[in-house]
């Protein structure tokens, strides 16, 4: 009766561990998934690189429920799956978006390595505090979701002065004795903050879906055709022609400009490959002086 009895335990524990096993896979995969994200970001592809980092969100988000399950700690005491979590993050909640700022310009050129620069050496301190949560697991500051402030930059589309503005704000306020909450550790509220991070979760995608869809058609016509239908004149096409001829992609030529009241709007050609070309409404909002 005790062998049968040691026998089942034995099984068990066995299962144990391949399930544990398993939540580890599952947890690595959230950095698969970011690999493709820069992987989209190097060919300028904005709407797939945050539905990849989506995917590695929705990882994060059921990987540590899932360990707690199973006892995975217990099970697996070889691995350390909080460093292998924080690795994860750090490369998808903070590298990537450090590289996104820079490779899309989301903030003034005169920034452009400084505030991702700014932006990793913060957070990996961030990432090393001990006392990053309180007693009751709340941030203290503002976590490193740097993706999630990325996201909303493309999905709004605000200016590189917002962005500018907006990222020292959030800076500062890391250093601050704000308080945030976490949505699957803060007991208070827990079900009602589950909830609200499933909308919100969903809603993102959906935005991330639908942003620019069927706005800025994908031109596949000569250059020629293209720039003469804004009556361009010959330093245009040389320019055009030389961002061809070294592979500039993603880089932009002004098809027109117009002054507003409060704002300069108009169109500008974005180069994507030799043969397409992409046509895109612009608005700079910042008053004209």
């Amino acid at each position: 009766m005790s062998k049968e009895k040691n026998i089942k335990t034995y099984e068990l524990f066995k299962q144990d561990r391949f399930l544990g096993i398993l939540v580890h896979l599952l947890t690595g995969l959230g950095i698969v998934a970011g690999f493709f994200a820069l992987i989209a970001v190097m060919n300028n592809n904005q709407k797939a690189a945050f539905l990849w980092l989506g995917f590695a969100f929705l990882i994060d988000s059921v990987d540590g429920t899932l360990a707690r399950k199973f006892n995975v700690k217990k099970n697996l005491p070889h691995i350390d799956g909080k460093m292998l979590d924080s690795i994860i993050d750090f490369f998808n909640y903070v590298i990537i978006p450090s590289v996104m700022i820079y490779w899309f310009r989301y903030v003034p050129d005169q920034f452009i390595l400084l505030i991702p620069v700014i932006l990793i050496f913060i957070s990996i301190y961030s990432y090393v505090n001990l006392n990053i949560l309180t007693n009751d697991n709340y941030y203290n500051g503002f976590p490193a979701i740097w993706n999630v402030i990325v996201l909303y930059f493309y999905i709004f589309g605000t200016s590189q002065n917002f962005n500018l503005i907006f990222l020292i704000l959030l800076i500062l306020l890391k250093f601050s004795p704000l308080k945030c909450i976490h949505p699957l550790r803060v007991k208070k509220f827990k079900s009602l903050s589950i909830i609200f991070a499933i909308f919100w979760f969903i809603t993102s995608i959906l935005l991330i879906l639908i942003k620019d869809l069927n706005t800025n058609p994908v031109y596949e016509v000569s250059l020629y055709e293209l720039l003469n239908q804004y009556d361009k004149e010959l330093p245009d096409f040389e320019m055009a022609q030389y961002i061809i001829d070294h592979e500039e992609w993603n880089s932009t030529l002004v098809l027109s400009r117009e002054e507003m009241d409060d704002s300069i709007q108009g169109k500008i050609i974005r180069f994507m490959s030799k043969e397409k070309f992409r046509v895109e409404s612009y608005v700079h909002k910042d008053t004209i002086g």
